[in-house]
């Protein structure tokens, strides 16, 4: 049995958590005995659960369309030294062909370096043409339940969240499917009225892909996909807080409308997190990166260079939350809604825990009791 000791601060005070092959075990004041045996990381900053990310194109140079064992280590390897404990590889739009491959690749039971992989974040193709955002329209098809049957079995049934929109013709026997196997379904990328996001809700979906991005504007009169999605208590809301994709009095409104058990903080990075700015080639496109904004060449937006950490400093600087809010929104709300024990420090959950300092920079990383990153 390997056994790991993390000690920290733990709202305030000094404690240690005692880990045991990956799982936590004991949190307190832990005796000598308790250390005999086992690897002790000292941290002297402040212990969280780890970050949770359930949308993330790449980092680091590579991306999940890369489709292959390497490339998604490196998603994992990257996105954990910013606080990332566990994460879900999302796709983008391709032909059927790209996806198969991408899936085809994963080993489910692979132990990785870096954060750990939860699964599958299927981003399209099952959208809106009218909403593409980056998403190459070309690919964009009608929802199918034969090729997401096809692609859960590719994928050893890892895929656990899908993005769609509820207006397309097809839309509700997925839903429903989907739901029925347990896969959330996020509704974004699409241009559906209020009442077509309502029957959404009702079919089964119980989250929304990037607020304000790539959806039907809150208006006064029709809703929308944002403004629905803002006044529905029973769907969960993505937000990209890198203060490009939403301006900061929006990030504020949108924690208000929500409440903080409702909101999901997400990266939508893709492979030029933690890489010089300049051009790069993306699910075969080029896109081009300047200023901390990653656009195609006409200006569209096309994923983000943010980090989960960065994203926690963004939002505690324009004082949109609290230092004690941010367990939540990064973490323990993924956790619930993907039916998951993490997002948590407590006896039985998994050892995912991370240390932060003052300024919120992360100094130590620990996914199932491995140390994957020190500062």
């Amino acid at each position: 049995m390997s056994t790991v000791i993390m000690s920290g601060k733990i709202d305030g005070r000094v404690q240690q958590v005692k880990i045991e092959d990956g799982i936590i075990t004991g949190i307190g004041d832990l005796t000598t005995r308790d250390f005999l045996g086992a690897t002790h990381i000292q941290t002297d900053g402040n212990i969280l659960p780890g970050f949770i990310d359930v949308h993330v194109h790449g980092g680091g140079g590579a991306e999940v369309m890369d489709g292959t064992e390497d490339a998604f280590e490196h998603v994992a390897l990257t996105h954990a030294k910013h606080g990332t404990t566990a994460l879900l590889l999302t796709t983008v739009t391709a032909s059927s062909e790209a996806l198969d491959r991408v899936f085809g690749a994963y080993h489910p039971d692979r132990i990785r370096r870096g954060a750990e992989v939860l699964g599958f974040h299927l981003e399209g193709p099952f959208i809106n043409p009218e909403k593409p955002g980056a998403q190459p329209k070309g690919y964009i098809i009608p929802p199918s339940t034969d090729l997401f049957k096809r692609w859960q079995t590719r994928a050893g049934g890892t895929i656990r969240y899908i993005t769609m929109a509820p207006e397309m013709e097809g839309a509700d026997s997925l839903v429903r499917l989907a739901s029925k196997q347990g896969v959330v379904v996020a509704m974004g990328h699409c241009n559906a009225t209020s009442t077509q996001v309502l029957k959404g809700i009702e079919w089964g979906a119980k989250s929304v892909t990037h607020l304000f991005n790539a959806m039907s504007p809150a208006a006064h009169r029709e809703p929308g996909l944002a403004g629905t999605a803002l006044s529905d208590d029973r769907v969960m809301v993505e937000l990209i807080a890198d203060l490009i994709h939403v301006h900061p009095l929006m990030l504020q409104l949108a924690i208000r409308a929500k409440g903080l058990e409702r909101v999901m903080l997400i990266t939508d990075a893709v492979k030029a997190v933690d890489m010089p700015e300049g051009e790069y080639a993306s699910a075969g496109r080029a896109v081009f990166v300047k200023k901390g904004a990653v656009r195609l060449a006409d200006g569209t937006l096309a994923g983000s260079m943010l980090t989960l950490d960065r994203a926690v400093r963004n939002l505690i600087g324009i004082g949109a939350l609290q230092s004690n809010d941010v367990r939540q929104v990064t973490s323990l709300n993924q956790s619930r809604l993907l039916n998951l024990p993490h997002g948590q420090i407590a006896v039985g959950a998994p050892g995912n825990l991370i240390a932060v300092d003052e300024s919120w920079q992360v100094t130590h990383t620990v996914v199932r009791g491995r140390l994957v990153y020190q500062a």
